[in-house]
């Protein structure tokens, strides 16, 4: 349980500092550490991210990192999304989906690192094109409701690439993942088993790294904190495609 829970601390900070639910991480350490099978440990999954998730969006809320307007773009076509993915979930192949998703992952990362490599002046409302926002939500929506996955990735990048700052994708995106992964959970829910017992230790070490890391990265100079912080996710969230593939 102790290490088990230090997982969740390490996966809650990294996650919380990225933008991401963390889903797909805590599938890892269900998988390869505390040994549950895929098919239980995908919706266990979204079941320890949740809790994350809540109190590390009220952390990035007390901070004034979450833009509520922009979010509410993104969940307007996300949520249809992830119950149109559900359904047709048993008709897509594993190794279909890894390779879109994937492709998907390394273009927007890359997109992400090179406009932090080539700044250049972006015109104010870039960031409000509803088109582009309901894009990378319905992204994010089929990610949840086709693989069981929280869709951070997609989420922090399409926001970074709306040209918002780092920190405030990371906090966006604590919201919308937040009302993604409990409509993902509750979807997967009458159709998959959880493994309630097995990830709470897991969920309890999440939820301390979550909560606490925005309190801290307040403190420091926001630009410095971008300058490091862009590229690491643009960096991660090619990782993670490119990993998709292997």
């Amino acid at each position: 349980m102790v290490v088990t829970a230090v997982y969740g601390v390490l996966l809650g900070i990294f996650v919380t500092l990225i933008g991401g639910g963390g889903a797909s991480l805590y599938l890892g350490v269900l998988v390869s550490q505390i040994g549950i099978p895929v098919h239980t440990a995908v919706p266990t999954s979204l079941f320890i991210a949740l809790p994350a998730l809540l109190f590390g969006f009220l952390s990035q809320v007390r901070v004034g990192y979450v833009r509520f307007a922009l979010g509410n773009r993104l969940l307007l076509a996300a949520i249809p999304s992830i119950i149109m993915g559900t359904l047709v979930s048993g008709w897509i192949s594993q190794d279909i989906y890894d390779l879109m998703v994937g492709g998907i992952l390394v273009v927007m990362g890359g997109i992400m690192l090179w406009k932090y490599l080539r700044p250049r002046s972006v015109p104010q409302d870039k960031q409000r094109n509803p088109w582009l926002a309901a894009m990378f939500g319905v992204l994010s929506g089929l990610m949840v409701g086709i693989g069981g996955l929280s869709g951070g990735a997609t989420t922090a990048a399409g926001l970074a690439i709306l040209d918002l700052s780092t920190l405030e994708a990371a906090g966006t995106s604590t919201y919308v993942l937040l009302v993604m992964s409990a409509v993902g959970f509750v979807s997967h829910l009458f159709n998959s088993e959880i493994a309630w017992m097995s990830g709470i230790g897991l969920m309890i070490g999440a939820v301390i790294g979550s909560a606490v890391t925005p309190l801290l990265i307040s403190r420091l100079d926001p630009k410095r904190a971008n300058a490091i912080l862009t590229p690491l996710l643009a960096l991660v969230i090619i990782y993670f495609g490119i990993k998709m593939w292997l």
